[in-house]
């Protein structure tokens, strides 16, 4: 039922006005036609290959001949890539004798790195960084139900099942634009304003998830900080467990963690690690904030070094790379992701080919300022350990173009002020060894990117 996994990808991609008129008739389709037979397949697969190495390295191995076969069959670019590789009797171990491709390499092949024919794929950008173009590719049209299998498969440690309903707080375009939220039944979702976003729409938002008796709360860190820290201001905290916070697209900060755990007390975060390219899926181990264990049916990660060769020492950092298997169109093989992370545990066959890592940093959100120095500040530095230095701000951000200055955005909390933002500072000079100093800007609120997201830093110094 293939149609089925390409009409609910499609869904999320229908102008609001069509999606209004369908979103009734979608939410009276039973889950077991919504999702597919192929969603739960997908979803017990991904359970068995969790306690089954044999049976997890196996159908990575499967999943990886394919690939390379169906890349050098389909594509005169990926024959040239991959050469005798794709031939090949191959075993996992042998990937790391296939050639790292870039997103400058695929951006300059174009058309040429696509396998599948055009109906079959959808295009997508991603959303670009400081200087930095978006990157526009293609995936599979059906891909959004296997992709959907991995995450809620990695939501249900929270006790999430498909279908339960989630409050989202992500870069949507409500149809009412004077509106703190909006109801999706197809979807089960209730879409929550991420711009503005002050106290009265936390206020209002916070009813109506009670109202709801939503246990779910589901988007940008930012945003969901935001809104948590509206809730612990005005001392209000839901009338219902809310059983589980699901963090996307950001990097999780620990003073983030501190508040969601404050303001949601029974609540599991479970956040995860993905990209657009579709080429790396990883979930936080229990109680290792910061530990990203990969799952290998979705894709094959490795951790190299900067002369290419394997992270083999825990500890040690390397790049990310991806061979994508759920969306194979367009494949993605050996790509360099531009993101950072610390060897954990190697990918090896007793483990089921489960690379583990910490301290992923991401390519498009610079975590750090500089110095006067010129040395890095990165942006564990920059949290308080005592949030009572944070009383009086309802939001912050640093801005940074010049070495050793930043400027700390704030956005007043009621009752507070420029002397709540003048502490904070001088907690964190002093914290820097002066390393850094602070320029206090009051502002009325902070804007939210293209997508909804707010970043925490915001390095303008090119180099």
């Amino acid at each position: 039922m293939r149609i089925v996994d390409i009409a609910r990808s499609a869904y999320t991609r229908t102008p609001a006005p069509i999606r209004r008129r369908l979103a009734p008739l979608v939410a009276l389709v039973p889950r077991s036609l919504k999702y597919g037979p192929a969603f739960e397949r997908w979803r017990r697969d991904i359970r068995q290959s969790q306690t089954d190495p044999a049976f997890a390295v196996e159908r990575a191995q499967t999943q990886l001949q394919g690939l390379l076969s169906k890349a050098s069959a389909g594509s005169a670019f990926w024959r040239k890539v991959l050469g005798a590789a794709a031939f090949a009797t191959f075993e996992l171990e042998a990937l790391a004798n296939v050639p790292i491709t870039t997103k400058q390499m695929m951006r300059e092949a174009g058309d040429a790195a696509r396998v599948d024919a055009s109906p079959a794929l959808v295009h997508t950008t991603t959303s670009g960084s400081n200087a930095e173009a978006p990157f526009e590719f293609l995936v599979d049209a059906d891909r959004s139900v296997r992709e959907f299998a991995f995450v809620t498969t990695a939501w249900a440690r929270a006790g999430y099942r498909p279908g339960d309903a989630r409050a989202v707080l992500r870069g949507f375009r409500l149809d009412n634009a004077n509106a703190p939220h909006q109801w999706d039944p197809a979807l089960n979702e209730l879409r929550l304003a991420v711009f503005p976003l002050g106290p009265v729409e936390a206020a209002a938002m916070a009813d109506e998830i009670e109202r709801r008796r939503i246990a779910y709360i589901h988007g940008y860190p930012s945003a969901i900080e935001l809104f948590a820290r509206h809730l612990d201001n005005a001392g209000r905290r839901l009338a219902h467990r809310v059983r589980g916070i699901f963090p996307i697209s950001e990097p999780l900060f620990a003073h983030q963690r501190a508040l969601f755990a404050r303001v949601f007390p029974q609540a599991d975060i479970v956040p995860f690690y993905g990209m657009s390219e579709k080429v790396a899926f990883a979930v936080e181990r229990p109680g290792e904030a910061g530990v990203y264990t990969f799952e290998p049916l979705y894709g094959l990660a490795e951790l190299v070094d900067d002369d290419s060769a394997p992270v083999a020492t825990p500890g040690t950092e390397g790049r990310l790379l991806g061979t994508g298997f759920i969306s194979t169109g367009m494949p993605f093989i050996r790509y360099d992701t531009g993101d950072r992370a610390r060897l954990v545990e190697a990918a090896t066959r007793e483990n089921g080919w489960r690379l583990t890592v910490r301290d992923i940093a991401p390519r498009r959100k610079p975590d750090f300022l500089v110095g006067r120095d010129g040395g890095r500040i990165v942006a564990t530095d920059l949290v308080p350990e005592d949030v009572t230095l944070l009383r009086g701000l309802a939001e912050w951000q640093f801005v940074q173009d010049t070495p050793g200055i930043a400027a700390l955005r704030y956005v007043p909390a009621t009752g507070g002020g420029e002397t709540d933002a003048e502490r904070l500072a001088s907690a964190l000079e002093a914290r820097t060894d002066s390393r850094l100093h602070f320029d206090i800007q009051e502002v009325a609120s902070i804007a939210s990117g293209t997508h909804g997201k707010r970043a925490f830093i915001v390095q303008n110094i090119i180099g």
